[in-house]
């Protein structure tokens, strides 16, 4: 069963959004919380799989709330739900999931819960990770450590996001094999791009320079021009 948090700044909110996730009974909630700053001094403990975000609220907004999460150890899909369309773009920077608007429709809150299960357990498949018995993995110049979603070059910690961790993670094992921006959306998201790949694209460029942001590596992810990404070690 997925864990997760809500954080959004009307009680009534919380409670509508509990109440519609335990009738699915997929997901149990772990922590509730008006207040933002309450959320991320709890999140290390908590270790939730999905963070449901509401955006507009006192303390801190939703959008700083989910940038504050590269550093953490612990790998969250978030979710935001709000009134507010305007922010989706600006959401979708900060590697959210998915992004939902109220009045929250129940059909649709399923349709994400299950597209992010679904997400894991293919990563997971697609990645050839064993968690019980396997947690780091070394791969030329870097140690990937699955279940806390770092990676580390020599005594050096990449800061990366969630998708930032699957797509490199993903990549680093394939080298010299190219995909296609479409075919790389289906295998990270666990769904269709519908030709919607720009997400994919910030997360690239994110990572780019973070590696470059790093000496001592032979690594670069490469774009082959009409084809897709290709990741390659230098000699």
């Amino acid at each position: 069963m997925l864990k997760a948090i809500i954080v959004d700044d009307e009680i009534l909110a919380i409670n509508l959004l509990e109440a519609t996730l335990n009738d699915n009974g997929a997901v149990t909630i772990v922590g509730k919380f008006l207040n933002p700053l309450e959320a991320i001094a709890n999140i290390p403990t908590l270790k939730p799989d999905i963070l449901f975000l509401d955006i507009e609220m006192g303390e801190m907004n939703g959008i700083e709330l989910a940038s504050k999460f590269a550093n953490f150890v612990h790998l969250i899909d978030i979710v935001f739900v709000t009134a507010y369309e305007h922010y989706a773009l600006e959401a979708f920077t900060v590697q959210a999931f998915d992004y939902i608007l109220k009045p929250i429709e129940k059909e649709r809150l399923m349709k994400t819960i299950e597209r992010i299960s679904l997400r894991r357990k293919q990563f997971q498949l697609k990645a050839d990770v064993h968690p019980i018995d396997e947690d780091a993995r070394t791969i030329e110049d870097f140690h990937f450590h699955v279940h806390s979603g770092r990676v580390y070059i020599g005594n050096i910690a990449l800061a990366l996001s969630t998708k930032e961790f699957q797509i490199f993670f993903f990549l680093a094992q394939r080298p010299g094999q190219i995909f296609h921006p479409s075919e790389l959306y289906k295998l990270i998201w666990a769904e269709e791009s519908i030709g919607h790949t720009q997400a994919l694209k910030v997360h690239i460029s994110n990572l780019r320079k973070k590696l470059e942001s790093v000496t001592g590596h032979r690594a670069r992810i490469v774009t082959v021009r009409g084809s897709g990404y290709q990741f390659l070690f230098e000699s």
